[in-house]
Formats: C-alpha cells, structure tokens, sequence
C-alpha cells in the first residue's frame, strides 16, 4: 500500500489521487471535530483524515493564512454581476422553490402542536 502524501502543484495541498484538500479538513477543526467526524463528512479513511490533519499542525501559520484569506473573500460575498446573473437563473429559482417546498410539508403534516397527525 502506499503512503498517504499531501500534494501541492501550485495550488492547494490535497491528498495524492484526490480532490480533497487542507481547507476541506480546516473548517471540521475549527468545529471542534474529530478525525473520525472528518473522515466521516469527507468521504475519506481515518488515515487519509489524519494525513490531512498533520499536515495542516506542520504548517499552521501558512495554512491559516490562507484560509483566513479564504474565509475574508468568502465574507466578501459576490460581485454584484454575479448576484444578478444567479438571481436570473432559473436552476436557482427551481432550488428556492424546492427549499419553500420542503419547509411547507413540516407544517402541514403536524396538528399546529408538533404532533403528527
């Protein structure tokens, strides 16, 4: 079997043959979770969750820089072109109406009081 190798080819480290990366396993720690939970939520081995773990603890302060950068563009938001063209689309409509969809049925499959029916 063989060793489990983070990459980086310019971009950003990532686990060798995947696309799960540092910053996928970073926001899990921050959370507080566990290397089983991260495994878990990314699809990954224990050891694949450990090696990404490890690799984020030797190189802490690169690795939190860029993902303050990471979480400060995020903040930032969209460019407003872009907020008009996903308000036009017609992908996203379908999602809100699906979300307005889903949120409907709770409330009418209770009697008012939490109990179902």
């Amino acid at each position: 079997m063989e060793p489990l190798v983070i990459v980086d080819r310019g971009g950003t480290p990532r686990l060798a043959r995947s696309r799960i990366n540092v910053y996928d396993a970073m926001h899990y720690l921050e959370h507080g979770r566990s290397v089983n939970y991260i495994a878990l939520a990314l699809g990954i081995t224990l050891a694949e969750s450990q090696a990404l773990i490890d690799y984020i603890d030797e190189h802490k302060d690169e690795v939190m820089a860029v993902h303050r950068r990471i979480e400060e563009r995020i903040a930032q938001g969209n460019p407003p072109e872009i907020e008009e063209r996903m308000a036009r689309s017609r992908g996203r409509a379908l999602v809100r109406e699906r979300l307005a969809e889903l949120n409907r049925k709770p409330a009418e499959e209770t009697n008012g009081e939490g109990d179902s029916r």
